[in-house]
């Protein structure tokens, strides 16, 4: 499981799902090759391997429906100098997901299930808090397209370092409820979430009677062909499997870490394997002359239904473990995946019938791996005409209706939430008759308007962007453009910076309490600061400033992933209650001190780094830091 799509804010959990954006360097990236022929391609990607310091790369080139090519390049371990081929097995993360709907449009096909269906109708058990069930339930639907409005997992919930293989899914669900908190309206936004995924490998058990794991494989993975792809670590697998890396030089991460939400992200698959689903997806869910899927199952697949931006007629999307989106200039489907040590995606475009597998054993370099799929992309495309929605005319009037500020509304972790609500919002402005949108300090890119509320990049083949109003008469912004930034609505930006402002005052006024700590040292060493009153008013707020230091370098280093009790962990803990209480003490101490008992100037200074010190704690406490504790009981 990894970060979301090619394109997510920063996200710190090293087992989430999918893959971070890329990292955006200080010199201009380097344009990549276009290459007509397939030796040329292979080079060329080769290349990217070679120059991202990258232990190797597993490729499957889908052209006319045919396998193409499938091979590797490097190795797949280091150390015995095993080769990367086509039958090399990699953990492909959130890849799995794409399985766990088919199976469940398999069972629906069969009558035994109906996506469109109340989860608290098909599985009670399941616990979860919604409070907009009466008029917006969580169904099936919105599991599999990311719209029940869950949270991702929790940090314990992430590697299972003390459980059985398969521990129980319902009990996980039960351990670890805070995720299944619904946080708006379901059927209004996507935000991704792997416990959803969870839930859904559930309901295939209870259904079918069977293990998901089990089901998939005698249902799906088998009847396509992928003889040794399974969930369990077998012995099919296990001696194909790639070793895997992460840093330059890379090194060997060791051992095999089980994770809780097996449906979510825990599939191991060959190119070769991954290279089938992506023709039995291009053949409309056939696999040699059997139909395992009906083609509406598929379709069903590539279609996003229970956004708001899709009932107002988006196209582009999440739909059922399937992205619709535009990379490389053309519309494709599929999915990414990556978890502790592989990072993976598969893409294919039923219209021009190719598609293509792309999967690494490093998560060393994440623009790497953008790279080779847009080597892939540009080679396969090329004998296609690319071609565009015209534009439309709107007057200027027209747009400055969608024109304001639009906070982000669909934060994947609520933990780290608060990183997009300082500074990822966007701004959107009619500047010289163009509707335009950039981030809060960002260069304004053009939408180019497609319809009366549509917009496209100038690049995109169609529209990316919708403008809606929701049920209490918000504007909303809702993008497949914008990297991690899918949905918004529009609020005062006078707020935004206000907020920012108050926030980076303030901080600026703590650093000064470590500035005049400095003169006070040097006034002690060259014999002045004797006997002086009341030391405790200016040291207090220091030492508030001081935790708050080590608080902030403390979440740099956080363990989250691991849900194990750490000296980093319960430090951030520890200094979570410290920053605060001193804070506190400290404005106490500065506000009751007698006038005539202390330089004015200091009692001014102290008082206001200590209240400086309890608005930083009134931010830390909304970001509902203050005593997290994320290791497991």
């Amino acid at each position: 499981m990894r970060p979301s799509r090619l394109g997510l804010t920063v996200y710190l959990a090293i087992a989430a799902t999918l893959l971070l954006p890329p990292i955006a360097g200080a010199q201009q990236k380097e344009e990549l090759p276009h290459p007509k022929t397939l030796s040329g391609l292979e080079k060329a990607m080769k290349d990217v391997v070679d120059k991202a310091h990258l232990p190797g790369a597993g490729v499957a080139l889908v052209s006319n429906g045919e396998l193409l090519w499938c091979g590797g390049f490097g190795k797949a371990d280091l150390a015995s100098g095993r080769d990367i081929s086509c039958d090399t097995e990699f953990r492909v993360g959130s890849i799995s997901k794409s399985f766990v709907a088919l199976a469940l449009l398999k069972l629906q096909e069969e009558g035994k299930i109906n996506l469109e269906a109340r989860l608290q109708d098909v599985a009670p058990e399941v616990p979860f808090k919604n409070r907009w069930e009466s008029t917006n339930p969580v169904r099936i639907v919105n599991l599999l397209e990311h719209t029940a409005g869950f949270d991702d997992m929790e940090a314990s919930e992430v590697y299972n370092f003390k459980d059985p293989y398969n521990f129980p899914l319902l009990d996980v669900f039960k351990r670890f409820e805070e995720p299944q908190d619904v946080r708006w309206p379901p059927g209004t936004r996507m935000s991704y979430s792997n416990p959803g995924f969870g839930i859904a490998g559930y309901l295939i058990e209870k259904v079918s009677g069977k293990p998901f794991d089990q089901y998939i494989r005698e249902t799906i993975l088998r009847p396509l062909g992928m003889a040794n792809a399974d969930f369990p670590f077998t012995d099919l697998n296990k001696p194909l499997l790639a070793t895997p890396y992460d840093g330059n030089p890379p090194h060997a991460l060791q051992g095999y870490p089980n994770i809780y939400l097996r449906p979510a992200g825990d599939l191991k698959a060959s190119p070769g394997e991954l290279a089938k689903l992506v023709q039995f997806f291009l053949r409309r869910g056939k696999a040699g002359d059997a139909q395992i899927v009906k083609p509406e199952s598929i379709i069903r697949m590539e279609t996003v239904e229970s956004t708001l931006a899709a009932k107002n007629g988006l196209r582009l999307g999440y739909g059922p473990a399937n992205y619709t989106e535009v990379v490389g200039g053309v519309v494709t489907h599929g999915h990414d995946g990556g978890i502790d040590g592989f990072i993976s995606t598969y893409r294919y475009m039923p219209e021009q019938n190719w598609g293509y597998v792309v999967l690494l054993n490093s998560t060393q370099s994440f623009e790497a791996l953008l790279d080779l799929n847009a080597l892939a992309i540009d080679f396969l495309s090329k004998d296609f005409p690319k071609t565009q929605h015209p534009a439309v005319s709107l007057p200027a009037a027209e747009l400055e209706k969608f024109a304001g500020y639009y906070a982000p509304r669909a934060p994947r972790s609520q933990l780290f939430a608060f990183l997009d609500g300082l500074t990822g919002g966007q701004r959107v402005r009619v500047i010289n008759g163009q509707l335009t949108h950039a981030s809060l300090f960002g260069k304004p890119e053009v939408l180019i308007p497609v319809g009366k509320n549509f917009f496209r990049g100038e690049k995109d083949p169609e529209a990316t962007t919708v403008f809606i109003t929701d049920s209490t008469g918000q504007m909303v912004f809702s993008s497949q453009e914008t990297e991690g930034f899918s949905y918004g609505e529009r609020t005062s930006i006078l707020w935004t910076y206000a907020r920012l402002a108050t926030l980076l005052l303030a901080l600026l006024v703590m650093a000064t309490s470590v500035l005049f700590a400095v003169v006070w040292v040097l006034r002690k060493l060259f014999g002045g600061m004797k006997d002086v009153p009341h030391l405790a008013v200016r040291t207090i707020p220091l030492l508030a400033t001081m935790s708050f230091c080590a608080l902030a370098l403390s979440f740099t280093k956080l363990s989250w992933d691991t849900g194990k009790f750490t000296l980093g962990n319960a430090g951030f803990f520890v200094l979570s209650l410290l920053f605060p209480l001193l804070s506190l003490i400290g404005l106490l101490l500065a506000v009751r001190v007698k006038k005539n008992e202390i330089n004015a100037a200091t009692r001014i200074h102290s008082l206001l780094v200590a209240l400086a010190c309890c608005v930083v704690s009134a931010f830390v406490a909304s970001w509902h830091f203050i005593g997290l504790r994320i290791w497991a009981p």
